[in-house]
This record gives structure tokens, C-alpha cells and sequence, in this order.
């Protein structure tokens, strides 16, 4: 399974991408960063995968995916 959230705000400043997912980091002048930290934890927790990249109309998007749960019977 896969999906995506997409946004046309500022995007994500290039000196904060290699350090996007990681706690406590942030570009917003309040909050505490840790937001896409939980995100990517829960998500891998289950298999799968997050990433970002630049909106080619502005902004960012956010994709991820997870396995596919098994049919019951």
C-alpha cells in the first residue's frame, strides 16, 4: 500500500533534509520537532517507509509505503 500528502507551503529548507526525520528538529518558529520523527518510527514499525521531496508546485510531499496485510481466512 502507498500514499502521499502534498502541500504548497514553504517546502523543506535544504539544510534541514538530511536531518528531516530526526527528533527535535524543525523550521517552525514554535513546536517541538519530533512530528515526522513519530511518523517514520510508526511507519517503519509496520514494514514500510517514509520519504520526502520537493512539490514541483511549491511545497513538499510525503510519501509512504506499507506491506500489504495478510488476508485472513
Amino acid at each position: 500500500m502507498h500514499g502521499s500528502l502534498s502541500d504548497t507551503g514553504p517546502g523543506v529548507p535544504a539544510d534541514l533534509r538530511a536531518t528531516l526525520f530526526e527528533p527535535f528538529i524543525t523550521a517552525k518558529e514554535s513546536g517541538l520537532g519530533i512530528g515526522l520523527s513519530i511518523s517514520r518510527v510508526i511507519v517503519e514499525a509496520h514494514g514500510g517507509k517514509l520519504t520526502a521531496e520537493d512539490n514541483p508546485g511549491g511545497g513538499a510531499i510525503f510519501r509512504f509505503t506499507l506491506p500489504r496485510a495478510p488476508m485472513s481466512a
